[in-house]
């Protein structure tokens, strides 16, 4: 039988279950609900939720046999209207069997793969990643020899870990939960699902939106607690895994050194580092290299300052899994625009201390107004004082910038931005609705977050009619026919020059349809679109406007994509690294102690086995990373990362 074969899903309790839901909170915020509804022989799943202007709304269904083994499971996508619309993915159990369907927006099918031999030990389920579907799984996991299976449709290990677990209070009285954490793949960095007694959900992990049974709200911070010392206990043994082990004192000998002040490449030098500061860097010829010192040859390889990925979202799995990847793109510096504050706060200081393999970390407080599409935050400002109060507590905590965000109140504009003068802190963000790009840098915006705004700003009106619509999508919308070398474009970046604005464009988000991946869509002519936002590139160089470089991603992997991009809009080679290494740097006011390779300043520094200087793309063949004195092989961060031998 099926379920000799697979103990599926818990599928007898599902179909004997009763109905059962679910709130989806937004930093303690309802924002959804999810409901699990058993009739008969199927169960239906409901997870819809709002995430600023969009979110996530899907619906799996379910059906058993007669002896409760699963029969067919599909996903779907819930329309405005409630209504669900065909299988998106979805597949069929026959005897020992089971076929996998993928199909079309109209329900017609667009692949079928083959039927695959259910073998013993093998897990049959979607991977819509709702937090259902990770309970599902779990559930299956805990209950195999090893906690152990495989994945049917790809033959990918999956592997559950009981980590902790607790007596929480809730509105029924108190429950004992285990947080099962589910590796997937050869992934060191799991995912984490909270199962009650009966290995029914619970609640979610942390992340910035958490599914959790209603009336449990109160057991949040337990749980919380819980998974962060676990997890960073992950990240303390990850850091010293990878790190390599050097001398007090360091050489890199023969490396042609690209100098980040002149944009330049001085061929054949040396550059000695003692512990975490830079001593000395001179002709290879003339610069000693200290007896004992640990040297790494770089002839015919190019080193150059490690470079800044200004706008970034850390995360609590950072620490054995984003951190990795941005390291390995040659990202020593990391600036995030958003993340919790207990977070955000302790990967930076353990990172200070050298216990974490990550970029440096630099923060910008994130603030937002009261309203359902408030973004993923617990700082919700409502009035000034409020508003004095977050600025407070964040220039106490050390961060060095204030960002407001999508409905962020008007008129409380000016009072920040003159509390943010007043500490010494930048303020930037979106454009809250009823802002112009021009009012808000009137009232003291240094910088934006978003070169979509460039566009929006020009439709105002659009934003709200036919219905209220976010930036991207109308930026989405207008790009492909705007004149970027019109009049107005014209005057709006003179504007910006003469306000000495920055701007964070995020392009790699733009160029090339991954507007999708903010709720924008793709647009109707992308070639056209791409076109707009290559010239708006070169548009804003030319006009002396400052750029920096940021993908909105945790893991920086468009990175090096979104310097090639300004590569391609006619920016010469050194002058984008010069963007990304000491123009950034200045930009923060750290270039005394950042940004180029120079005597006194700190060790963050790259190997590339390549010229960058010459063609960006060499980024790729980065070999070396050096942050802080610490160093580090890209070979080796990558296998961490994704848990490869």
């Amino acid at each position: 039988m099926i379920g000799s074969l697979f103990a599926l899903v818990t599928a007898a309790a599902l179909a004997a279950g009763d109905s059962s839901s679910y709130v989806v909170l937004n930093h303690g915020r309802w924002a959804g609900d999810m409901t699990v509804v058993t009739t008969g022989d199927s169960t239906v799943m409901r997870w819809i939720f709002v995430d600023r202007n969009r979110g996530t709304r899907i619906e799996t269904r379910y059906r058993f046999g007669k002896e409760k083994n699963l029969v067919s499971a599909d996903a779907r996508q819930i329309a405005p209207d409630g209504r669900a619309g065909a299988p998106f993915d979805g597949f069929t159990v026959s005897g020992d069997s089971a076929v996998r369907i993928s199909t079309s927006g109209q329900g017609s099918i667009a692949n079928v793969q083959h039927a695959t031999h259910i073998q013993s030990g093998s897990y049959v389920g979607l991977s819509t990643g709702t937090p259902y579907e990770q309970a599902l799984l779990a559930a299956y996991l805990i209950k195999q020899p090893q906690l152990s299976a495989k994945a049917l449709s790809s033959g990918a290990p999956l592997r559950a870990e009981i980590v902790g677990d607790a007596k929480v209070p809730t509105a029924k009285g108190k429950i004992h939960v285990r947080l099962v954490m589910l590796y997937q793949g050869m992934s060191p960095t799991p995912s984490g699902v909270w199962l009650d007694d009966k290995n029914q959900l619970f609640a979610t992990d942390v992340q910035w939106f958490i599914t959790i049974r209603p009336g449990a709200e109160q057991a949040l911070p337990v749980m919380r607690a819980i998974e962060v010392k676990w997890r960073d206990a992950q990240g303390l043994t990850m850091g010293k895994k990878v790190v390599m082990p050097r001398a007090a004192t360091l050489v890199i000998k023969n490396a042609d050194l690209f100098d980040g002040e002149s944009g330049t490449v001085v061929p054949n030098s040396n550059i000695v580092i003692r512990d975490d500061r830079i001593v000395a860097v001179g002709p290879s010829g003339t610069t000693d290299i200290p007896g004992g010192a640990t040297v790494i040859d770089a002839t015919g390889k190019t080193v150059m300052p490690g470079m800044w990925e200004m706008h970034t979202h850390v995360q609590l799995s950072n620490q054995t899994l984003g951190g990795l990847y941005q390291l390995a793109q040659g990202v020593t510096t990391a600036r995030d625009l958003a993340a919790d504050f207990d977070v955000a706060t302790s990967l930076r200081d353990r990172e200070r201390l050298g216990l974490l393999a990550s970029p440096r970390l630099i923060l910008a407080g994130f603030m937002e107004g009261p309203g359902r599409w408030a973004g993923p935050t617990d700082v919700i400002v409502s009035n000034e004082a409020e508003a004095m109060s977050y600025i407070a507590r964040y220039d106490s905590a050390g961060y060095k910038q204030l960002k407001l965000y999508n409905i962020f109140q008007q008129d409380l504009v000016p009072a920040v931005a003159a509390e943010a003068r007043k500490r010494g802190m930048r303020l930037s963000g979106h454009i809250p609705r009823g802002l112009s790009v021009q009012a808000a840098v009137t009232l003291g915006y240094d910088e934006i977050q978003h070169a979509a705004f460039l566009f929006s700003t020009f439709f105002q009106d659009s934003l709200y009619l036919p219905t209220m619509r976010a930036y991207s999508a109308v930026a989405t919308a207008v790009a492909p026919t705007f004149d970027v070398d019109g009049a107005p474009m014209t005057d709006l970046i003179k504007f910006l020059h003469d306000h000495h604005t920055v701007i964070d464009g995020t392009f790699s988000v733009w160029i090339g349809g991954g507007a999708s991946a903010v709720g924008a869509g793709g647009s109707t002519n992308q070639q056209k679109a791409d076109a707009a936002y290559l010239r708006l590139i070169t548009r804003l160089y030319q006009g002396g406007v400052t750029l920096v470089p940021g993908t909105d991603n945790t893991f920086a992997t468009t990175f090096h994509r979104e310097l090639e991009l300004y590569e391609q809009a006619g920016i010469p080679a050194p002058e984008v690294l010069k963007i990304a290494t000491i123009g950034s740097a200045r930009v923060m006011h750290e270039d005394k102690d950042y940004g180029s390779i120079v005597a006194g300043k700190i060790a963050d520094i790259i190997i590339v086995n390549g010229k960058p200087a010459t063609h960006v793309a060499d980024l790729s063949k980065t070999e070396t990373v050096i942050r802080g004195g610490r160093i580090y092989s890209v070979k080796d961060l990558m296998r961490a990362a994704t848990g490869q031998k």
